[in-house]
């Protein structure tokens, strides 16, 4: 049951649509959109009808369907991949349904998008990245002369530093922070880039060109694999505010919490620079995810690096 309904959706069929949801005032149909609450069957197929004109080309593969019955009612939770031209979103449904003329017809249907808790809740800053924005925007304030543009900023962030700090001891991690930032300069150069701002286990990097910001996290994370530390990378794509020794801007702020959102040995690019990046030599672009950045509106899509 649960599949012909999700066949309908995907064909845009709705006489099978019809046929398949309760026609009682009770239907309800709740979508992933916070005014996608849909009530009685005249609503839905109203606003279903619309949307088919709306929405591109899908397929639905369902991955999982768990349906039970009890008596005159049932109900079922499943799980789908959303496929169109351009992206694969994981989605989750959960259906009630009731027995109306000896038929199964469904009296509540829900769809949601599945992700962590933490991107529910705001991916926030970790200490260095925090430290890193409220840095540049302290001495900014300071600043008398400022110029606008657009630039693309990676953030490196050592992950658990505090306690690789203590298991290492003083001398020995001074001198892994002397190596990753002696790294992190070179790198930086290489690919044409400025090294905006070092704060011992984070950073800060500039580059007019996202190509080259991507090498260059690229380049920083295979020089970190070899090493006793894991780094979390971010890249954002956008304009800033120049001062004479320093940016700031909405994109440096994206930034730091695109690279919260990374995990240890991994690089985390923004929709924005994975527009302008295109294709790499070398370098895979996984599947896109949508997330929630804490201190920003809305949510936000961000897509993982892969490299050989």
């Amino acid at each position: 049951m649960t599949r012909r309904v999700l066949l309908a959706f995907e064909t845009g069929d709705m006489a099978a649509m019809a046929n398949l949801v309760s026609a009682d005032p009770s239907l309800r149909v709740l979508g992933f959109a916070v005014d996608e609450w849909w009530a009685g069957p005249e609503e839905f197929l109203t606003i279903r009808e619309t949307q088919i004109a709306e929405i591109p080309a899908l397929h639905i593969q369902i991955e999982r369907v768990d349906a039970f019955e009890d008596g005159a009612y049932g109900w079922a939770a499943i799980a789908t991949t959303v496929i169109t031209p351009e992206l694969k979103t994981p989605m989750k449904h959960t259906a009630v349904l009731r027995l109306e003329a000896g038929a199964w017809k469904v009296i509540l249907w829900t769809n949601s998008v599945p992700v962590p808790n933490s991107q529910i809740f705001g991916v926030d800053l970790t200490t260095t990245l925090d430290d890193l924005v409220t840095s540049i925007l302290d001495e900014h304030s300071r600043s008398s002369t400022a110029l606008e543009g657009t630039m693309t900023l990676v953030f490196t962030d050592i992950v658990d530093s505090t306690g690789l700090a203590e298991t290492l001891g003083d001398t020995a991690w001074a001198e892994l922070i002397s190596r990753h930032e002696s790294t992190i300069r070179q790198v930086t150069a290489a690919q044409g880039g400025t090294v905006v701002k070092l704060l011992g286990d984070g950073s800060m990097l500039a580059f007019e060109s996202a190509r080259a910001a991507v090498r260059a996290a690229v380049d920083i994370q295979r020089a970190s694999a070899s090493g006793s530390f894991g780094v979390r990378v971010g890249v954002h794509t956008g304009e800033v505010i120049r001062t004479s020794d320093d940016l700031l801007g909405l994109t440096v702020n994206k930034a730091a919490r695109v690279a919260a959102a990374a995990d240890s040995g991994s690089i985390m690019i923004s929709s924005t620079t994975r527009d302008l990046v295109g294709s790499l030599e070398g370098i895979r672009m996984g599947e896109p995810r949508i997330v929630a950045l804490k201190g920003l509106s809305d949510t936000h899509q961000i897509v993982p690096i892969e490299w050989e």
